[in-house]
């Protein structure tokens, strides 16, 4: 967006002070005490990406502790603005920590007020002055740039220069301490020598310069190591390993040392600790000789008077059963010597001639440093867990060099190796292993309740000989077992296992359950749980087995119906309170786990310990609209008054019902409105159509029964008169407050005067105001703006309204919004809402009109969102849709013009498709694949998803601005355009017809284009925009009524409600709007009852453009509104991405 011309200043400013009053609005109440505390100082302006972007700094003692922002541009998706022809949308942004959390924040809402407050009490010259004056010196910002930029090259070239010429060697220094070790790693910076020859002895780096020595630290491993050597300094607990994390990343590394005086070159590995046992013969240094008599004495026993070989057995297994395995091959006068060695790297080491130091890299990872004799090695040892760690200090604590294993003490050991081997691997000599044989694996399904509810599900493989199962695919490929025969050692495929086990989990849908583990999974719930159960049942023998802990299996009992099901109304006032049970086999369950199931999409209940109940599927809809249709609040369930009629038809009569007096008497009287069929009362003075007639009923019937609702038939369908006949049956008990825009306030005190002169219309605006409020008595009709009514909220709510009547109702689609706010302040005894266009980008709008309207009846907004808006939006999920239709059914009334008016004449719908030219097209390419490449390159991966989008939303109205005309984003063109051409030919066709038309567009400036050309042609027209005075407008209006102008120039925002326009007979829609529910309001002003002649609306497109992509999204757009009162949802929000890809594919070129 450019900095405006003189002629434009006045449009910007009324579009920037709407901006901001909606952007100050849109923030909650609740922060108005913290901004109020803000001071805000420093304003800039800068512009980029056709935006304007105004920042700020939130000062507090004279530091500043926020960076707030507040960018404008031209308003993408249409929202209730006031007068502007020109529509800006404001976003706010700071770099608080609130702000992240919530996205909004004291700081954007100071600002907000500060710029308001600017922009207010300024004329639209001094507007310029002002903005002028903000404006950051664009000079001092790219020397400011440059100074960076430069600094960081220098830093470059530095980093290079040094590169070749130095390196950082790591020194290690461990020492024992307390059981623990003492660990140091300390970086040296080494250079080459003078010549070339060799490298200097080092200079220590201090810590806290790591950072800033980029050039030491290219190799990514030693990065992670400094950056873990840096981390543990002053760091305690947890952090406290990185030290042993930076030990193990430098095993390999080519330039370690020991930290001593000389230096010494150290090499660090990574090795395994285990238990070796040998033939006495074959042992190597086991101070015993090779030709040693096979008879040796018993061996010695420990200091605590227990035999290794128990205790390895008490870590093992505890119950293994002391028994020497008979007809095994080892000779019963073999002895055998156990060694703890360092295996893994090029030769095995007697862990006898180390030292051994224990350290952690986790707390529970611990990590034995081993440094042999020579020294000229660390070896690394890591361990399973600290049950690994404790029986390798119990092996260290032996004197191995005492202990000799005889026949039956060494088999007793090689049956337990099995089940040692995760803790330290037990390397046994052939005699003792056993055999090599094949195994016979099956793949099984290990099934296990969880403690709430569902199952662990786990797929394993099971020999009969192996005493666990085992996951697939994992481990070694030879297990160690034991037969009758003796030991063996079983072999697995563990290829074929992981294939299998794929497949399995695919086949049975198990790869769809929540991960635990490795190949592991967890049903979270019974549902999940018994359709797995249900799906292995049905495979029969091509399941794999089911193995499930003894007495844990779950079963079904019986099915739930609603006639076993008893329920309690009871009277609590304003809403009644539900309670209710049903039973099964002697067990009871409440009515609110029922509907608890229901609303997590279960089919079962539990009924007892993994026993369960199912819900029979007719039962099941019922109660899922049940849920939909009360509240739940502190763990009771609420029903509102407006809700007790499909709370009655849902119960039916099949269930057993205890209700209060006052239950039936509500079911009774609506049991009589249902078949009440008043007339029209004899002071509206209008002979009302059959339609009408039936709406003004069903209005009496609403009033009657004391619950609001939404009057939302099409434009022209004369809502306004039928709810003027209701006004009159209601005016003798109290006033009545009609909320609406300006322009329809104004309609609405003609009509009254017209139609139902025994009330007396009076305008808020026009009146002293304050005794309006407080005369305002029976037959009185109060009208005021939405903003004057936010404006004077307190006076409104200090006084109790009889009827309450929001006109275009969609101005509260957004809750939040302080107008929102105001207007649910107001106390009034029945409200009613009018709009042609209830529901125009998403079901948050229908919640917060009936948040206003009807409390209750939708509940919360989390709960709303939950159920019916994420369900029906992102996941065209019909049972939710259908739902929430009945829910609201009875309290929205629509009718569309097809259907009740077969006399309102035909209306032709034509699309004009405009070829741009090509310099239009080269000119239109080239900004759609500059938007492309900004938003898809790297520059925008990292911006706030807001931001983000606000930059698709500038590029999309760019794109759309040339698809109109060039000169809208380039004012230096001068070669005219596709369309504007298009365009004249269309007003010289029209014109031979003697035809008059409506032409709207969204861009004033487009507008301005049109006009020119009109005059240039001597074609009379009359023309209304946002600027327009409310007394002037209505003079153009009249004036054209009366056949003054060939043509009305619309602006689409000022005049798309409000308007009777039915001297035209044809409508030019000059540029297609993304919301088409607002042009079919435009195309309504002339479409209506009145109208004689056939509408013809046409659509000017600009062919191979954004413009295209537009039309396409107004099918589903369309079916917005239908997405509740009858027909599918197709229009959820379009996200960035997919507005993204609306640029990617808006082209003309194949």
């Amino acid at each position: 967006m450019e900095m405006p011309i003189e002629s434009e200043i006045a449009v910007l400013s009324v579009a920037m002070k709407e901006a901001v009053e909606c952007l100050v609005n849109e923030h909650p109440a609740s922060l108005d005490k913290r901004a109020a505390m803000q001071e805000v100082t420093s304003p800039t302006l800068m512009q980029r990406d056709g935006t304007l972007e105004f920042g700020f700094a939130i000062r507090a003692d004279k530091s500043i502790v926020a960076s707030p922002k507040i960018r404008m541009m031209p308003e993408m998706v249409g929202r209730p603005r006031k007068h502007s022809d020109l529509s800006l949308i404001a976003i706010a942004d700071c770099d608080c920590e609130w702000f992240s959390a919530r996205e909004q924040c004291p700081h954007t809402l100071a600002a907000s007020w500060w710029l308001q407050e600017q922009l207010t009490r300024r004329s639209p010259s001094q507007i310029d002055d002002f903005m002028a004056s903000l404006k950051v010196d664009a000079v001092a910002l790219g020397r400011t740039l440059v100074d960076q930029l430069v600094k960081i090259a220098d830093r470059t070239a530095t980093t290079k220069a040094l590169a070749a010429d130095c390196r950082v060697q790591w020194r290690v220094r461990v020492s024992p301490a307390n059981h623990f070790a003492s660990l140091s790693i300390t970086p040296y910076e080494q250079r080459v020598r003078k010549g070339g020859a060799g490298w200097t002895k080092g200079r220590e780096l201090r810590l806290f310069d790591l950072e800033d020595r980029e050039d030491l630290f290219s190799n990514p491993v030693d990065a992670r190591v400094a950056s873990l050597v840096a981390r543990s300094v002053s760091n305690f607990g947890p952090q406290g390993y990185n030290l042993y994390e930076a030990l193990l990343c430098l095993a390999g590394h080519s330039n370690v040392a020991w930290n001593d005086s000389d230096a010494t070159p150290l090499q660090i590995l990574r090795g395994e600790l285990t238990l070796s046992i040998r033939r006495e013969r074959d042992a190597v240094g086991s101070g015993s000789p090779a030709d040693a008599p096979s008879e040796v004495a018993a061996p010695s026993e420990p200091a605590d008077g227990t035999d290794m070989t128990d205790r390895l057995d008490e870590v093992a297994n505890p119950d293994l059963e002391d028994e020497l395995i008979d007809g095994g091959v080892v000779p019963s006068r073999a002895r055998f010597l156990p060694r703890l060695r360092i295996a893994g790297i090029d030769q095995d080491i007697d862990a006898r001639s180390c030292e051994i130091i224990a350290g952690k890299v986790a707390a529970n990872r611990p990590l034995m440093m081993v440094v042999p004799p020579i020294r000229d090695r660390l070896i690394l040892c890591e361990l399973k867990d600290q049950r690994s760690a404790r029986l390798v200090e119990h092996l260290l604590d032996q004197d191995l060099d005492e202990v000799t294993l005889d026949a039956e003490a060494a088999t007793r050991l090689a049956m337990a190796a099995a089940k040692l081997d995760p803790l330290v691997r037990i390397d046994l000599p052939p005699e003792l292993s056993g055999p090599v044989e094949s195994g016979e694996w099956e793949l099984i399904v290990e099934l296990r309740p969880r403690p709430t509810a569902g199952l662990h599900v786990a797929l394993r493989v099971l020999e009969s000989r192996c005493p666990e199962t085992l996951v697939p695919g994992e481990g070694v490929d030879r297990i160690r077992c034991h037969s009758e025969q003796g030991p063996i050692r079983l072999c697995r495929d563990l290829d074929h296992e992981r294939v299998l086990a794929k497949q399995t989990a695919a086949r049975f849908g198990i790869d769809s359950l929540a991960v635990d583990g490795p190949y592991g999974w967890a049903a979270t719930t019974d549902d999940a749980a018994l359709n797995l159960l249900g799906a292995l049942s049905e495979a029969g023998d091509e399941a794999p087995a089911i193995l499930w802990p003894e007495g844990q299996t779950m079963r079904v009992r019986g099915e739930l119906t609603p006639q076993s099901l008893r329920v309690k109304l009871d009277d609590r006032r304003d809403w009644f309170g539900m309670t209710g049970a049903i039973e099964i086999d002697g067990q009871e369950i409440s009515l609110a786990d029922l509907l608890v199931a229901v609303r997590e999409n279960r089919n079962l209940v539990r009924v007892g310990d993994r026993e369960f109940a199912s819900i029979s599927a007719g039962f099941r809809r019922r109660l899922q609209q049940l849920d939909d249709s009360v509240v739940v609040e502190r763990g009771a369930l609420r029903i509102a008054d407006a809700a007790a009629p499909i709370v009655s038809e849902l119960l039916g009569e099949d269930v057993t019902l205890e209700t209060a007096a006052r239950w039936q008497e509500t079911i009774q009287r609506l049991s009589q409105i249902r078949d009440w069929a008043p007339d029209p009362p004899e002071g509206l003075k209008a002979g009302l159509r059959d339609y009408q007639v039936d709406g003004y009923r069903w209005l009496a019937r609403l009033s009657r029964w004391g619950v609001g609702g939404v009057l939302a038939d099409d434009m022209g369908l004369g809502k306004t008169v039928q709810t003027l006949g209701v006004l009159l049956d209601r005016a003798a008990e109290g006033p009545a407050l009609v909320v609406a825009p300006t322009s329809v306030g104004e309609n609405w005190a003609r009509e009254t005067a017209r139609f139902a002169p025994s009330l007396a219309a009076h305008s808020y605006r026009e009146h002293d105001r304050q005794h309006l409020i407080d005369s305002a008595n029976a037959g009185d009709l109060v009208i005021v703006s939405y903003q004057l009514l936010q404006r004077d909220a307190e006076r409104f709510a200090a006084r109790e309204w009889h009827t309450l009547v929001l006109d275009e109702a969609q101005f509260i689609k957004n809750a939040a919004t302080k107008t929102s706010q105001a207007i649910r302040s107001i106390r009034a005894d029945w409200r009613i809402g009018l709009s042609g266009t209830p529901l125009e980008n998403h079901l948050g709008e229908l919640w917060s009109l009936f948040r206003t309207l009807s409390p209750g009846l939708l509940g919360s907004w989390e709960r709303f969102r939950t159920r019916f808006a994420e369900p029906i939006q992102r996941q065209q999920n019909e049972q939710r849709r259908e739902s929430l239709a009945q829910l609201v059914r009875p309290f929205i009334l629509r009718r569309t013009k097809s259907a009740v008016l077969k006399e309102l004449p035909e209306r032709t719908e034509v699309t004009l498709l405009a070829e741009l030219s090509p310099e239009e097209r080269q000119l239109y390419e080239d900004a759609r694949l500059s938007a492309i490449a900004e938003l898809s390159g790297s520059g925008a991966t990292g911006a706030r998803e807001g931001e983000q989008r606000f930059r698709t939303l500038a590029w999309l109205t760019k794109l759309r601005q040339l698809a109109c005309h060039p000169r809208l984003v380039d004012k230096g063109w001068r070669k005219g355009s596709a369309k504007l051409r298009l365009l004249m030919e269309t007003v010289g066709e029209l014109r031979e017809g003697e035809h008059r038309a409506l032409v709207f567009s969204q861009f004033v400036r487009h507008l301005d284009l049109v006009r020119a050309a009109l005059d240039e042609r001597g074609v009379s027209y009359q023309y209304l925009d946002g600027s327009t005075p409310a007394a002037e407008r209505q003079r153009r209006i009249d004036a054209f009524q009366n056949g003054e102008g060939e043509f009305f120039l619309i602006s689409l925002k000022a005049g798309g409600t409000g308007l009777n326009l039915t001297a035209a007979n044809y409508v030019l829609h000059l540029d297609p709007w993304w919301n088409p529910a607002v042009e079919d309001q435009a195309t309504d002003r002339a479409h209506r009852i009145g109208q004689e002649r056939a509408v013809t609306v046409y659509r000017l497109v600009a062919k191979g453009t954004i413009e295209e992509q537009i039309i396409e999204l107004h099918a589903s757009k369309r079916e917005l509104v239908a997405n509740v009162l009858g027909g599918t949802d197709q229009a959820a929000r379009l996200d960035n991405e997919e507005l993204i890809d609306l640029i990617r594919s808006g082209s003309g070129i194949d």
